[in-house]
């Protein structure tokens, strides 16, 4: 029997599941795929892209995540061009493998069409915000092999566990962390409920995750410098002591109501909660797991792995404790409800898994629903107007249209070809936009700096004629302001730089000119 015919025997609903992920990705991209600019965080991924591009690797020409989500929007962009909307096509591409994922676990409870369209569009939805499909798609692959693991544990499988869990890595180092404690307590769990020997299904995991790694590995080993910059990238979180700016639960009875009303109010609710199920549930998940005997070891093998894949991704929620972090995080939760009355046969069975899928569906138009792109513009009083930006027509709200073009008029006008520029991580995509490249390694100065990363900055800085800055914290962080992460760097501007009347932009946003 052929690779396809085991994997097809294995995974009867394979090409249903991958036909309905590629449509639900294709659809969300045409939804949204021209639909507002975030000049932060979604710069961060374009510009890293662009410079990926050109030949600079992550990590050590410029700040960045792993390097996996780069090279995959860099091979999109050799395709497709440069723009911002390339950069989405490329995202949602990805979220179409993490669909597939998701939808062969939902069909262990029914592999009907529109059970399985149901289930894929609650998952696509939640793929929020939408340059950071990487996370809930490795979640949601994780979630599968995990899922294989356990009903029927194998070499095989436990080697192609290890491969996901070290892609996952490559793509972010705290995503193969997830993957890894979420596969090794599946996979040895199982191995020692079917009696098969630990220490070979350890070292079959080990070995399937070096070779998912192997990418990485690569780079360290052979690329001049990168072995100093991926050890100085782990030394930089751990003197930080977090992954994130932190945010507390927002707990369901602590949100202020008076501040909210109507559909806002109810979403908020909504959040605040499943912050609260999420990770009940899956510790609920794995305790039944654990326990059962032979006779029900089949009926809770799926929830147990979903349980363990779900509570370790529930982490990169449980630091930044807001929407997106938890649309990021919520898929394998997500697949344990929607798999729950798999055991349940006949009529029976078909009501409870619709009265499920409905009941999924509300909670994602009640919770995250509100904040899709093309949601707000649809629900938006004021017409969106389109903007060239970088060959791509996108459609921005007046207020954030109007900010970019003034910016972009006021940059072009001033600051000369030949003349460097420095921006501050608020406006990043103005990189990016002008066809310009930083002139500094750190693109996103939020973070704590010690003494030698000013000091690389101050020589980088050296020769810059101009500097565009937001004196608003990142994140609402009142740590994340450059007088406090940079002192150094802040004082520096203030002696070297004068203030430059900037027309039309908010007052929090500074443009500086560089005293002769």
């Amino acid at each position: 029997m052929g690779v396809l015919a085991r994997w097809r025997a294995s995974e009867p609903a394979l090409g249903r599941s991958a036909v309905i992920a590629a449509t639900l990705a294709m659809l969300m991209f045409l939804l949204q795929g021209h639909v507002g600019l975030n000049l932060q965080d979604e710069a961060f991924l374009w510009y890293g892209a662009l410079r990926t591009h050109a030949g600079e690797l992550p990590l050590r020409d410029f700040r960045a995540y792993d390097p996996g989500r780069y090279w995959w929007c860099s091979a999109a962009i050799a395709l497709c061009g440069e723009g911002p909307v390339t950069i989405r096509a490329a995202n949602w591409a990805f979220a179409a493998l993490g669909l597939a994922a998701g939808l062969l676990v939902a069909s262990r409870a029914s592999r009907s069409v529109p059970w399985l369209v149901a289930a894929g569009v609650a998952l696509a939805a939640w793929m929020h915000p939408p340059w950071k499909p990487y996370e809930p798609s490795l979640a949601l692959i994780a979630a599968w092999a995990a899922v294989r693991v356990a009903e029927a544990p194998s070499s095989g499988r436990r080697l192609a566990a290890g491969v996901v869990v070290g892609a996952a890595a490559f793509f972010g180092r705290n995503l193969g962390v997830y993957a890894g404690l979420a596969l090794l307590a599946v996979a040895l769990t199982a191995a020692w409920k079917s009696r098969q020997p630990l220490l070979r299904s350890l070292g079959e995991l080990a070995l399937g995750t070096l070779a998912g790694y192997a990418p990485m590995l690569a780079l360290v080993a052979f690329a001049d410098g990168y072995g100093r910059a991926f050890l100085d990238s782990i030394a930089f979180y751990a003197r930080q002591g977090a992954l994130n700016a932190e945010l507390p639960f927002p707990w369901p009875w602590r949100v202020d109501l008076t501040r909210r009303e109507g559909f806002a109010a109810v979403a908020a609710v909504v959040v605040g909660t499943l912050f609260l199920l999420v990770p009940l549930t899956c510790a609920a998940a794995i305790l039944r797991g654990a326990l059962a005997g032979a006779a029900d070891l089949e009926r809770r093998t799926r929830a147990f792995a979903l349980g363990c894949t779900g509570l370790a991704w529930f982490h990169h929620a449980s630091v930044r404790s807001d929407l997106p972090h938890l649309a990021q995080s919520i898929h394998p939760f997500l697949l344990l409800v929607l798999c729950a009355p798999a055991a349940i046969e006949g009529t029976r069975g078909r009501l409870a898994r619709g009265a499920v899928a409905a009941g999924v569906l509300a909670l994602t138009v009640l919770g995250v629903g509100g904040a899709l792109p093309w949601v707000r513009r649809a629900l938006s009083t004021t017409p969106y107007v389109p903007v060239q930006v970088r060959g791509d027509e996108l459609r921005l709200p007046p207020s954030e249209a109007a900010l970019l073009t003034t910016l972009v008029a006021t940059l072009e006008a001033r600051v000369r070809p030949d003349e460097e520029l420095w921006v501050g991580p608020r406006y990043l995509a103005l990189w990016p936009v002008l066809g310009r490249r930083a002139p500094t390694w750190d693109v996103y100065p939020a973070w704590r700096a010690d003494e030698a990363e000013q000091e690389r900055m101050l020589t980088e800085l050296a020769d810059v004629r101009w500097a565009l800055l937001d004196l608003r914290p990142i994140g609402g962080d009142p740590q994340m302001r450059l007088e406090l992460s940079h002192p150094r760097v802040w004082r520096w501007i203030l002696a070297s730089f004068e203030r430059v009347p900037l027309p039309g932009a908010p007052e929090t946003t500074i443009l500086l000119r560089r005293r002769s």
